[in-house]
């Protein structure tokens, strides 16, 4: 039998949650505000907004999640209703990429979303002063480049050798590159 002791940090309080309270649900990010350390998931049926600390995202390894991202969740009561307990995959949508401040030029050509293939694989290395890093396809093929940029789109400044990820690539004559990514747990 699963308990968990939940220990809000804006009441100080614990609450005794049983498995019979908790659901697993996958839902649709309403709002996240990292700023202020919380948001809302709509749930699938349109009931009452849940609501979701930032402790349960960085638990999973995750930073940051935007409007329309889709999370895998356990849920449970909580002291002013439902709230998420623990995250187990986050489905992030794609988004036009953010060029950084100073950012000079493209990485490579322009790509079209539809066009990009989907594979899984497995974090190689990845070197935050650098920049870059690459990843272990299981399709057997090349090594795939990824770029400190695909990584903070998805809410990540890092992630350890050997994390499962699945990617949108992309192909030039330099190699395939990863376009969108998503952490597997």
């Amino acid at each position: 039998m699963i308990n968990y002791t939940l220990v809000t940090e804006i009441e100080d309080t614990e609450l005794e949650i049983t498995e019979a309270d908790i659901e697993r649900i996958e839902a649709k990010v309403k709002w996240y505000n990292p700023e202020k350390g919380y948001g809302f998931l709509i749930p699938d049926d349109e009931s009452n907004d849940i609501f979701m600390h930032f402790s349960v995202l960085d638990a999973a390894g995750c930073r940051r999640v935007e409007e329309g991202d889709r999370i895998v969740c356990d849920i449970g009561p909580g002291r002013r209703g439902r709230q998420v307990l623990r995250v187990l995959e986050v489905k992030f949508v794609p988004r036009e990429p953010r060029l950084a401040a100073g950012y000079i030029g493209q990485r490579s050509p322009t790509f079209d979303p539809e066009s990009l293939e989907e594979i899984e694989g497995e974090v190689k290395w990845f070197n935050p002063l650098k920049g870059f890093g690459f990843v272990y396809p299981n399709d057997g093929g090349r090594d795939i480049f990824l770029h400190a940029s695909v990584l903070r789109a998805a809410g990540y400044e890092s992630l350890e050798p050997g994390i499962r990820v699945s990617l949108k690539v992309s192909s030039s004559e330099r190699g395939r590159e990863a376009r969108i990514l998503a952490v597997l747990r």
